[in-house]
């Protein structure tokens, strides 16, 4: 059965930790309610504005959101599986190792521990980016004289 576009940014909203309908919202530049809609199924076509804003807010890729909305996509993106071709030799074999002797709930802990890893990553990169965006509109707010408000 297909990944539906409100099944796909449902659960990567989830995956961002505690991220809000109202702070993807925000984030993407729309309102709260256009979000609910989305993920309620009642808006399966957003602007391609909007899914850009989706694709760099969850950190999808914007052909995956676009399969969701012909009803094309299988899986959800962090579920793919693909051939391994890593650079670091140690790694990959690691992967292979886990893959060939691990089992059942083991082999649940070891990918629990790296989606999490991931996802962990994801946020401290986001959270460095709004850092790093934040002084800019604070500077440009004081060169034309407006007081900046949350």
């Amino acid at each position: 059965m297909a990944v539906t576009l409100a099944q796909l940014i449902r659960e990567a909203r989830m995956r961002q930790g505690n991220m809000t309908q109202g702070d993807l919202g925000r984030q993407v530049g729309t309102s709260m309610e256009n979000i609910t809609a989305i993920e309620n199924g009642r808006n399966r076509q957003p602007s391609p504005e909007l899914i850009s804003g989706l694709s760099q807010t969850l950190d999808l890729a914007v052909e995956d959101i676009y399969a969701a909305i012909a009803g094309k996509l299988n899986r959800l993106p962090w579920e793919k599986i693909g051939d391994l071709d890593l650079l670091d030799p140690e790694l990959e074999l690691m992967f292979r190792q886990v893959d060939d002797q691990l089992e059942g709930e083991a082999r649940d802990r070891v990918k629990s521990f790296i989606r999490f890893t991931l996802d962990d990553e994801r946020r401290k990169r986001r959270q460095e980016k709004k850092g790093k965006q934040a002084p800019d509109k604070a500077s440009a707010g004081g060169q034309d004289g407006k007081e900046n408000r949350e």
